[in-house]
């Protein structure tokens, strides 16, 4: 007896070159709707499904498949199986080919109204998926057209499809089907979820590979590149236009990079390595805020991530590759020039990469073993309004406008962190202590590693000051301002330290924690 394939497919690549070559090792087909009008159209000869169930579609082909005669000849698997089909005068199904109503697809388009999205979510398709896959000891099951050439050449050189590649097809339906679903979720709930709610209780995270990277975090740890489609999570949207493939370590000091940088309304510049901000600067001019950018600590410039939140230029290009090695450059845009320089640098990445909508729903993960951590991503911004001083001297317009670059700045450079600046440019950062004073003197010595006076500056805390020696080094080494949030049970006594140093010093209320 002829062994059955079932075929309904909305993505038809390949299909009619698999339907004939199956009817050639003996296949009879049975199909739906489209799909059989397509093969037909082809010269392949099927059966319309409303003839092997002597059933008629009905609700405009939205009930078609769910019949007893398919899933009775799909899920049948013992003797006893058989024979009941037998008695009934059902045919076993052999193979399943079938891929799903387009509905992330659909729901891309500008246009794509709720009803629409809806009306694109497949029924029979994930019903007919799953079942062929549950009984994959006996059912080949196809839903990518790039697994049709080895299913033929099994069938053509060993005369079936072999258990070991049904097992690996019933996975990848499973995987199939739950990225489906989970993208319906998703979908749903930008349409159900209040102003005050995170997320749902139970979510689902869809993540769709990109491509594989150089290395992990070190070279001898394996690494790919996901994309979560997920609507309330962070879309880090970028394009690779040069250079060769990224690593783990770029991607993450790039992410770092420009998510500071896109703070910035006037022309900016932000170089990082480590993950931490190692010089930031803004200027009317772009070229300008590279070069103060750069100024802060050459040193750790050195193998960095630069990015920008303008568009850039071949001149400006030319110089960083002239003054120094640089992993990746990333920018909204670059001249045609600039593509012609970095197509012959292939060590150097060049990412094109969308600054980020205000409309845009930020949350942030992190994964602890089996434990998943979802909070709002830290995107809060403050003004001079929010700004308290706390001291009997007060700053001055200009550093008040240092205050909020700096605080900007603080909130990307891991905890402990110290940030000093001036004229909206870094002078000097310290990152990353146990300890706060130490990060103060990590970056005070930097800054007289490279001769920069920090006399009238602004120093930045992203979280409060519990003792005095922070203040008494920052009076030290010219500190004239400061800005953190308060909060510590010590605030009074800080204070008081201010006024005696005669220092400015703003409470912000609010903590820019970076672990």
């Amino acid at each position: 007896m002829n062994k059955i394939a079932l075929i309904s497919v909305s993505d038809k690549t390949d299909i009619d070159l698999l339907a004939s070559k199956l009817v050639k090792n003996g296949y009879t087909i049975i199909s739906t709707g489209g799909t059989a009008s397509y093969l037909q159209e082809k010269g392949i000869n099927i059966i319309p499904i409303s003839k092997f169930t002597k059933f008629e579609e009905i609700l405009g082909g939205r009930v078609k498949t769910l019949h007893p005669i398919i899933h009775a000849g799909i899920l049948a698997k013992s003797k006893d199986d058989l024979d009941k089909l037998k008695k009934t005068q059902y045919s076993l199904i052999d193979m399943v080919v079938v891929n799903l109503y387009p509905f992330e697809k659909t729901i891309t388009k500008k246009n794509c109204s709720f009803n629409l999205a809806i009306e694109n979510i497949d029924i029979g398709g994930p019903t007919l998926l799953r079942a062929s896959a549950k009984n994959h000891q006996r059912v080949t099951v196809l839903t990518d057209p790039s697994d049709y050439d080895q299913i033929l050449n099994e069938i053509e050189k060993k005369g079936d499809v072999q258990s070991k590649t049904r097992l690996r097809l019933a996975k990848k339906v499973f995987s199939v089907v739950s990225r489906y679903d989970s993208l319906i979720a998703n979908y749903l709930n930008k349409y159900t979820q209040g102003d005050d709610c995170l997320l749902d209780e139970n979510i689902s995270i869809d993540a769709k590979e990109l491509s594989k990277l150089r290395y992990g975090e070190n070279p001898h740890q394996k690494a790919k590149l996901y994309q979560v489609t997920n609507p309330q999570l962070t879309k880090f949207d970028y394009k690779q236009l040069t250079g060769k493939a990224l690593s783990f370590n770029n991607l993450v000091d790039t992410e770092s990079a420009f998510s500071c940088v896109e703070q910035f309304d006037i022309p900016s510049c932000v170089i990082v390595k480590h993950a931490n901000p190692c010089g930031v600067a803004s200027s009317k001019l772009i070229e300008n805020a590279y070069k103060h950018a750069y100024k802060t600590d050459p040193t750790s410039a050195f193998g960095g991530i630069i990015a920008f939140n303008k568009k850039i230029n071949h001149k400006l290009i030319s110089k960083i590759l002239d003054k120094q090695f640089v992993e990746v450059i990333a920018a909204p845009g670059f001249d045609k020039e600039t593509l012609e320089i970095m197509k012959k640098k292939p060590n150097v990445r060049l990412l094109k990469i969308r600054l980020k909508n205000k409309k845009d729903v930020v949350y942030e993960m992190k994964l602890l073993r089996d434990k998943l951590l979802i909070q709002e991503k830290d995107s809060k911004q403050i003004t001079k309004n929010d700004l308290v001083t706390m001291t009997l001297k007060k700053p001055s317009p200009k550093q008040v406008e240092d205050m909020i670059f700096a605080f900007k700045i603080s909130r990307y450079v891991k905890s402990n962190s110290i940030v000093i600046v001036k004229n909206n440019r870094t002078l000097a950062i310290g990152a990353g202590q146990m300890s706060r004073i130490d990060s103060t003197n990590i970056a005070y010595n930097k800054a007289k590693k490279q001769n920069i006076s920090l006399k009238g500056s602004v120093m930045a805390s992203e979280a409060f000051f519990p003792f005095r020696d922070n203040l008494d080094l920052a009076k030290k080494i010219g500190v004239s301002v400061i800005i953190q949030p308060g909060g510590s049970i010590n605030d009074e006594k800080i204070i008081k330290v201010a006024n005696q140093h005669k220092l400015s010093m703003c409470f912000s209320h609010t903590r820019v924690f970076k672990h």
